[in-house]
């Protein structure tokens, strides 16, 4: 069984974000197994975890853990069978008697459980320690898998004497980069296999690695690996290999003659602002306006978006980010779909702001916002999309959502005083003075 989990929860948005997911629509179908009423009653029951550790100087609220089986194995354990898995690891996570939220997935035909306990105990208020979580983990999943007979998975921790340490392929943190660039960290990885089975020294393995393309630089841990996009990547995790065996590998190299990584990030910046690697990345301050109904993630590079460019008459290139319309020597528009990014030096003129906005209209955007630049170049904009038909209800700038927003009433006094200090008491008056008494009035001592 192979359990993975992590603290999290700092703030709502996470929050909202683990609710996500949770009950994303990737997954065949999602259960919920315990803790709340339903699908729509998550994402509040987690924001109320969250509420409960505000009391306390935790930063982070919940602790959300996956346990998983191979397709085989998984499918043979019952929803008693895995509510039983999620007490083992609720024990040796020391979370027993905290709020707690199951909830089945199936996915790609692959049963597994995912789990969120509130760290905070409702009653006491006390915080569950998360330290050494992934050795309990293992803990855990050794004693499910000797309980039900399931196939043992090698642990870093746990494994038997003499098996080698198990070592991930690739960190979330690398696939998201692949994902970015383009660059497939198999491809990395088989290089490097390449480099260092054919040389004996740090210095060969250097060169071989210059030779393929890659570059050898100094990070934060030590000597890595930078590709050509400079992404960084671990030596000993893209080689399966110890840190201590590949360190005794490199023991003759220099490092003094390496350059940083963040030098040579700065490096590969600096190529891609040459106007042959201008389709690469945007080397000019970027302004112009998008869809207010913004899609998510890559680009989409649709046929008519340039068939509509060329037709105008401009010239069009493909890059990763979208279609680059050449609209004059100087400038430029990056056309990603929903957004439309003006590259230049200076203020716009009034007719590339309408040649925008004119864009928009023809692929039916009902609502448009602007951003980047000046204020003045959203506030211009603006007017021109009001006087091209927008209303101004469907119009949104970027420097307005920059204002600040007012301190809410309803937060707590001591905050509340610090960010809007107490006005000044105003000065008591004086009692008045009684009237002197007249002469036909008596006065006693």
């Amino acid at each position: 069984m192979i359990v993975k989990g992590s603290s999290r929860g700092g703030t709502p948005t996470d929050v909202d974000r683990l609710a996500r997911h949770l009950l994303a629509r990737e997954n065949e179908t999602a259960v919920i197994l315990e803790g709340c009423g339903g699908p729509a009653d998550l994402g509040p029951m987690l924001s109320a975890m969250r509420g409960i550790t505000l009391g306390t100087r935790s930063r982070r609220a919940l602790y959300h853990a996956s346990l998983s089986l191979p397709a085989d194995e998984a499918f043979s354990l019952d929803d008693a069978r895995w509510i039983e898995a999620v007490d083992c690891l609720e024990r040796h996570l020391g979370l027993h008697g905290h709020q707690r939220v199951v909830i089945g997935h199936c996915k790609k035909e692959r049963r597994h459980v995912h789990v969120v306990w509130c760290r905070a105990h409702q009653e006491t208020l006390r915080i569950a320690s998360d330290s050494h979580s992934y050795r309990k983990h293992e803990a855990a999943s050794r004693e499910l898998e000797e309980r039900w007979a399931c196939r043992p998975t090698v642990g870093v921790h746990t494994r038997p004497e003499g098996t080698p340490r198990p070592v991930a392929a690739a960190t979330h943190a690398d696939w998201q980069a692949q994902t970015r660039t383009g660059i497939a960290v198999a491809d990395v990885a088989a290089t490097l296999k390449t480099a260092w089975d054919s040389t004996a020294t740090g210095s060969e393995f250097a060169a071989a690695v210059e030779q393929a393309g890659l570059h050898l630089a100094v990070g934060r841990r030590g000597v890595v690996v930078v590709d050509s996009a400079g992404t960084p990547h671990s030596i000993p995790r893209r080689l399966g290999l110890r840190a201590a065996d590949v360190q005794g590998r490199l023991a003759d190299l220099d490092t003094a003659t390496l350059s940083s990584v963040e030098a040579y990030q700065q490096a590969v910046r600096g190529r891609r602002q040459t106007p042959e690697n201008r389709s690469t990345t945007m080397t000019k301050p970027s302004l112009g306006c998008q869809s207010g109904r913004r899609r998510r993630g890559q680009p989409t590079l649709l046929p008519e978006h340039r068939d509509y460019w060329i037709t105008l008459g401009y010239e069009v290139e493909q890059s990763p980010s979208g279609w680059l319309v050449k609209l004059s020597p100087t400038t430029t528009i990056l056309d990603a779909g929903d957004t439309l990014t003006l590259e230049r030096h200076g203020e716009p003129s009034d007719d590339e702001i309408k040649v925008m906005i004119a864009a928009a209209q023809a692929r039916g955007w009902d609502s448009i916002r602007f951003f980047g630049g000046s204020e003045r170049f959203q506030r211009r904009a603006s007017e021109l999309a009001i006087a091209a038909g927008y209303p101004p209800s469907a119009i949104s700038l970027e420097c307005n959502e920059r204002a600040p927003k007012p301190v809410a009433a309803s937060m707590p006094r001591h905050i509340r005083d610090r960010l809007m200090p107490p006005a000044p008491p105003s000065p008591t008056p004086e009692p008045p003075t009684p009237p002197a008494p007249t002469p036909t009035q008596e006065t006693h001592p």
